[in-house]
This record gives C-alpha cells, sequence and structure tokens, in this order.
C-alpha cells in the first residue's frame, strides 16, 4: 500500500539529480561521522578498552572486545545506511514508503529464483575473487597498494574474528548483524536510493545500475574483491529493477551473506570440509565455474521474463478496454 504523508509536499523533489545526490552523500556522510564516534564508545564500554588504543587495534582474542565490535558494527550501519536513505526519501517523496519500494512484498518466484542465483553463482564468484587477488598497480602507485593490501588485511581480520568461536547465540547475532542488517541497510542505501539516482543523473538504466555496482564495491574499501562484490552489486541492482520491490534484493543479498556466516560455523565443527565455499577458486576447478555461469545466465533471463511479463499483465489490466 502506497502511503503519502498528507498536507507535505516534499522539498527535494524537485531538485536535479546531481544536487540529490550531494544531499544524500551529506547525509551519509554525517551518520558515517556521528554513529561511528557512537561506535567507538560502545567498543570503550563493552569492550573494556582505553581509546587511545583502538586505532591500529588487531588482536581479537578478548571476547569482550569482539562483542564491542559487533555493537559498533550495527549501530554503524543503522546510522551511516539506514537513517540516511529514510531521511533522504521522506524530504524527496510525499510517500517515502513507495519511494523506497517497501511497501510491495514482490513476486515470490522472482525471490526464490533470485535467492536460487546467489547460491549457483558461487564458484563464478570464487572464480573472480582469485583473479581479483592478482591485483598489481604500477611501482609508482606502491604506497597506495599497499595501502590497499592493509585494507583488506584489517578487513579479513576483523570478519574471521567475527566468525571465530560461533556459540549458538553467536551464530544467531551473525546471522543477524552480517546477514539480515548488512542487507537491509545496504539495499536500502545502494539500490533504493543511489540507484535511483544515478539512473535519472545519466538518464540510463543500465549505466545507474552499473555506476551504483560499482560504489558498493568502492565503498566496502576491500579492493582484491573488488571486482566480483561490484557484479554482485550490479545484480543486486537488475534484481531491484525487475521485481520493483526492495525485498527481493534484500532476500538475495540476505542469503549470500548468511550462507557465508553458516559455512564458517559449520567448517569450525567440522560439519563441512574446510574451505567446501571456496569452489571456483582453484584453476582446476574450472568447470565448476562454466556451469555457474551458465546457470546464472539462465536464472537471469527466467527472472527478466517474469518480472517483464508481470508488468505486461499489470499494464493490461489497468489500459481501458475499448
Amino acid at each position: 500500500m502506497n502511503i503519502k504523508l498528507p498536507g507535505r509536499p516534499a522539498p527535494f523533489s524537485m531538485l536535479g539529480a546531481g544536487r540529490q545526490f550531494a544531499i544524500l552523500m551529506s547525509f551519509f556522510l554525517t551518520g558515517l561521522v556521528l554513529f561511528s564516534i557512537v561506535g567507538v564508545l560502545c567498543i570503550v564500554w563493552i569492550g573494556h578498552v582505553s581509546i587511545y588504543d583502538i586505532q591500529g587495534m588487531n588482536d581479537y582474542s578478548n571476547p569482550a572486545l569482539v562483542l564491542g565490535l559487533k555493537v559498533a558494527q550495527i549501530i554503524s550501519s543503522v546510522g551511516t545506511f539506514i537513517l540516511p536513505a529514510l531521511a533522504f526519501a521522506f524530504f524527496v517523496s510525499d510517500s517515502p514508503a513507495g519511494y523506497l519500494q517497501i511497501d510491495r512484498f514482490g513476486n515470490v518466484a522472482v525471490m526464490l529464483l533470485g535467492g536460487l542465483l546467489m547460491w549457483c553463482a558461487v564458484p563464478l564468484i570464487n572464480y573472480l575473487a582469485a583473479l581479483n587477488s592478482h591485483l598489481s598497480l604500477p611501482s609508482f602507485m606502491s604506497s597506495i597498494e599497499q595501502w590497499m593490501k592493509d585494507s583488506e588485511q584489517k578487513a579479513d581480520a576483523l570478519t574471521n574474528a567475527f566468525m571465530e568461536h560461533q556459540t549458538i547465540s553467536g551464530l544467531i547475532l551473525n546471522l543477524f548483524m552480517i546477514g539480515l542488517l548488512a542487507a537491509f541497510c545496504e539495499e536500502l542505501f545502494f539500490r533504493a536510493t543511489l540507484q535511483k539516482i544515478m539512473i535519472q543523473w545519466t538518464r540510463n538504466v543500465h549505466a545507474g545500475i552499473w555506476i551504483t555496482g560499482a560504489l558498493f564495491s568502492f565503498l566496502h574499501f576491500e579492493f582484491y574483491g573488488f571486482l566480483p562484490r561490484m557484479l554482485m552489486g550490479v545484480y543486486l541492482g537488475y534484481l531491484f529493477l525487475w521485481s520493483e520491490s526492495l525485498w527481493v534484493s534484500v532476500f538475495a543479498h540476505f542469503l549470500n551473506n548468511a550462507t557465508a556466516v553458516v559455512f564458517a560455523f559449520f567448517e569450525e565443527r567440522t560439519i563441512v570440509p574446510k574451505d567446501s565455499d571456496q569452489i571456483g577458486s582453484d584453476s582446476s576447478q574450472v568447470v565448476y565455474v562454466l556451469i555457474s555461469s551458465v546457470l546464472v545466465a539462465l536464472l537471469l533471463l527466467l527472472i527478466y521474463r517474469i518480472g517483464n511479463n508481470r508488468k505486461k499483465a499489470e499494464i493490461a489490466e489497468f489500459t481501458p478496454q475499448e
């Protein structure tokens, strides 16, 4: 149901895409700064560490510190992505829920197929990640390359700290934080707001989706996984476009993140072989990559056709009969 706010004209609705982008980024940066400060205070309080020791900290053996980092991550996600997106939608539309496309559940078949595609794409994603990991910059950019490597190592260390020694309660928290919350907040910000601005700005659907996918990957600051993450962002962009529902792309994103969390939990307990979720990353597994690519292409075509047929049916339903 499309709920409109009575008697309130949207102040930013008539602005051009460039100005809307500037406003969204100002909301994003404000949330990033303010809620990062709140997150640091949570780390100090929960993790029992000095505020002066946080910079450069890489010892995650203290469970209280890891819990503090998780709480900080949750707070940062809400303040950096969810609140700016909601505030932007409130100011740009008299129907914020309709603008964000969270007022409709979406087609169940598209949702399930979209999630299935994420699983089928694992070998292809791992193959692209392996290629991306060999990224090497020219010698005059060595300082940038070193910064990229340091950022990647820090991100990997933090992710491993979140995933290691998971209890059942820790698994549930990770499924919420890494799975559900990350999926919702990133889809709300990147697909429901930023992608729309980019499509309007470039006046081209495909350009808008690909630019948003690149920004989605860049803002993770994990450059040795830039290519597969960008393609994942592009896929989620098209899924959002074809389904016309944010919940469809949120579900696919959640399934991708949650699968990694569950596999880490199972691998630690030797329920599944170690690195079993890395299929396709080895050059000897190219057959899995080819099968994955074919399945992804077929599922993309099927999802597009279902979405396109649904739109045609809706147009026919509202077209006056002569």
